[in-house]
This record gives C-alpha cells, structure tokens and sequence, in this order.
C-alpha cells in the first residue's frame, strides 16, 4: 500500500530522521540478495552444496534488512525530500522487491510434503524475480542520486568510431579569398562584427557583408589599391592608434596573414580567384608557413562540423521522446537552445535531468510554464555555456539561484509569474555576471528589489513580463 498512500503536508522531524538512513541501510539487502542467489544456484548446480545451510538464514536476514531499508526509503519519500517520477519508480521497486522476497521465503519454509518439487520451483522463480527486482531498482536509485548517465558514461565502446575522412583541395584549386582569407577574418575579426554585434555598423560574415562596408562608408578593399582600401588601412596602423584593428586587446594578425589580404587586393580583390598553380614568388614562402596551419585549422573544423551534425541529430532523436525542441543556436553557433513545443508537452524536474548528459552544450534554456522547481536549477547550473534562462510560470522560488553561480556566460534570467519570494531572490548577489533579470508577477516586494538594485547597480532588475521563445 506505501505507493498509494497519501504524502502529508507538512512532514515529521522524526520521520524524516530515520528515513535519511535510507542510503546507510541499502548497500545490506543488495549484499545479502546476491549472496542468497549465488549459495542457492551453488545448492542447484552441486545438488549436495556444502554452503546450502547459508541460503536459509541469509534468506531470513535478506527479509528483514530489505523490510527495515523499505521503510527507511519510504519515510525519506514522505518528507519530499525526493519528489519526482523516478523517485516513486524506484519506491514501487523497493515494494516489488519486498514482495518477491516473502514469496520466496514462504516457498522456502512452507511445509514440503508431497509438494515439494513445486515449492523449490516456485522458491527459484521468487528469488530470480527479486535479483532482478534488486538490480533493477539499484539502478533507479543510483540515476536519482549521480544522473541517468552514471554507469555509461565512460563506457568504452566495442566499435571505436574513427572519424570521416576529410577531404583537402590541392594548393591550386585553394579559393584566395574563402579558403586562406575569409578564415582569417573569421578569427580575428568577426567577434566584434557579426550580426548579432556590429561595431561600427560593420558586418564580417560574408563577402558581400564585406562589400557593404560600415558606418563610415569606406570602402573595405578597393581592387589593385590596397593604400585605399580600409581594411588594409585599419590592420596596418601602429599598435597604440585607436583605429587599429584588431584591438589592442584582441589577437592581432600577424605578417602572413597581412601580407596575403595585401596580395589579394593587389591583385584584383577577387571573390572567385584561385591561389594556381604557381603563386608569385613574392609570396610562395609565406604560403609555406601559412598552409599547413590552414589545413590544421580546416581538418579540425570540418571535424568540429561533422560532430556538431552526429550530436544535433542525436539531441534531435532525444528532444523527440522527452517533449522538447533542441535547435542550434544561430545567435551562438555550436550551441543549442532548448525550448518548449507547441502544443507544449508536459516537462518536469525529471525532464531537465535528461539534458544533463549534453549540458555543456546548451546556451539558451526556455521552459515557460514548465512543472519545474529549484531542483531542477541544480541540474541547469551544470550548463556551463548558458547564457539565456527563461523559466516564467515555473515554481521556482529562487533558493535555488545559487546553484547557477558558476555559470560564468549567463546575461539573462526570466522569472516572471514564478513563485520568487523575497528570501529567493536574494540569491542573485551570487550571480555575479547575470545582466538583466525579469520579475514581473511574483511574490517578490518593492523594498526588497530596492534593496537589492542598491546592491547590484549593474543587474538590470525589471518589474515586466519579459520576452521567452
């Protein structure tokens, strides 16, 4: 009946007291199980086994160690401690267990005239059912306490998988300006100038980005004139002057890659023109130096894409069965953003665990209206690169903000119409890079966000709805 019991409101200290020595009690039942399979298939195999007087009172003591950590996990159950679809699985496995348990044990002792055959049958059959019950439930219970991926984790794998080959152009059919310019514009430049962050109105993601220009109307390269031609201008100037690009707290580009974007201007600027066959003299010794980290960086690149494509699709096949959606990122490429379907599925603390073996590769988290609590902030404060959370219309209360103070890249925390409280969001002074915070419609009062605007003059702390997706 433990299952179908009704959870008290408000719980005993008492109770709550002995059922923390739950985890203590455990390790003796699974101990004593397996021992009690081992003698008894020893007893089958040898038929005259001199360890068969062990099974009887191992089997008794097996009863009753499983009976008290039973007990024990109930009353830790009942505290709601531990709340959750898999924590009430592994509380039916411990019932299951007991259960198969005493079946075996009144097979075992039940009188054996005339039916003796059936008994010793009907013992096995309990006994194997409760060594898998056992397992089985051990596993739940490990996965509530380490996470569903503890045991597999570092599994080696039978069939290593080697990577795909990568194919490499020949020197000759290398594209000047996609293959040896545009990567080091990538790296050096596009940090700052990117849709999502333009300085100077100026956008590097394409050559046709490129031709545009920026806020001052220069124009980046000017065929055959590198002298005119602004980006030549900008990355030559001396290191202290302000219009030197990169920053000076950027990486600069070095005397190669200066002197290739030199020699493509020089020679027309073209998007289409190819390095050939023989390059000029002027710069075949650079292209020595140059290549062969160019080739390093686009074999690890195109590796980098081809395992970005295999976990897309596997988180794809995941989000399928657990009810959300998981996309790349398009504002932060090589991250994902996790959001809710439409209609939305039904998401819970449980839900979030299972991103836990991909956390690290989450930079937007959105769960509007999602059955969610403080717990599943624990498992949210593993995603290292988040950098958006969206959690309104959740139970969270806020105790457990301080769990996401190692999240280093987190700018933007939505809570609005959640249960925060006014002890809850005192936790954001621990949230030392977060920006802007949404609070619309919670518990939380004017004087305690005064307070706390006080304290983190560089929080953003908005009394509106805020935007999720």
């Amino acid at each position: 009946m433990m299952p179908f019991l009704p959870l008290p409101e408000e719980s005993n200290g008492l109770l709550v007291f002995l059922g923390r020595f739950h985890p203590l009690l455990l390790h003796f039942p699974i101990v004593l199980i397996l021992l009690t399979l081992t003698f008894t298939g020893l007893n089958v195999y040898q038929k005259s086994s001199n360890v068969s007087f062990l099974v009887g009172p191992l089997l008794l003591i097996s009863v009753i160690s499983t009976l008290v950590t039973v007990i024990g996990g109930y009353l830790l159950f009942r505290s709601g401690e531990y709340q959750g679809e898999l924590v009430r699985q592994h509380l039916w496995g411990g019932v299951l267990l007991m259960m198969a348990l005493n079946g075996a044990a009144f097979f075992y002792w039940r009188p054996r005239q005339h039916i003796g055959q059936l008994n010793r049958i009907a013992y096995l059959i309990f006994l194997l059912i409760a060594g898998v019950t056992v397992m089985v439930t051990s596993h739940l219970g490990g996965t509530i306490t380490h996470g569903q991926d503890f045991l597999t984790e570092h599994m080696p794998s039978l069939r290593p998988e080697t990577p795909a080959p990568v194919e490499q152009k020949e020197p000759e059919e290398l594209l000047v300006f996609e293959d040896l310019i545009f990567p080091v514009i990538e790296d050096k430049c596009q940090s700052c100038h990117n849709q999502y962050k333009s300085k100077g109105g100026l956008i590097m993601t394409s050559y046709a980005e490129l031709q545009k220009g920026g806020d001052s109307e220069k124009p980046l390269f000017v065929a055959n004139t590198p002298s005119k031609s602004e980006l030549y201008h900008r990355i030559t100037l001396p290191e202290d002057h302000d219009d030197k690009m990169p920053p000076i707290e950027k990486t600069p580009m070095n005397k190669d890659e200066i002197a290739l974007i030199h020699w493509w201007i020089q020679t027309g600027a073209e998007v289409e023109m190819k390095l050939g066959p023989e390059p000029p003299d002027s710069i075949s010794m650079m292209l020595e130096r140059f290549l062969p980290k160019l080739y390093q960086s686009e074999r690890l690149k195109m590796r980098q894409e081809q395992e970005l494509e295999s976990l897309a699709a596997e988180l794809v096949d995941m989000s399928d069965k657990i009810g959300l959606v998981i996309e790349l990122d398009p504002e932060y490429p090589g991250f994902f953003a996790v959001s809710m379907q439409i209609p939305p599925a039904s998401i819970d603390n449980l839900t979030v665990r299972k991103l836990k073996p991909y956390a690290s590769l989450f930079s937007k988290l959105s769960l509007p209206g999602a059955d969610i609590d403080d717990d599943a902030l624990f498992d949210i404060g593993k995603m290292t690169n988040l950098r958006d959370l969206y959690l309104p219309k959740t139970n969270v209360n806020g105790e457990g903000l301080i769990y996401l103070r190692n999240l280093m890249l987190l700018e933007n925390i939505n809570l609005s119409n959640s249960r925060l409280s006014n002890q809850g969001i005192l936790n954001l002074i621990h949230l030392t890079k977060v920006k802007t915070v949404y609070v619309w419609g919670t518990e939380t009062d004017t004087l305690v966000l005064q307070t706390l605007r006080a304290h983190l003059p560089e929080v953003l702390i908005l009394e509106e709805e805020g935007a999720y997706y």
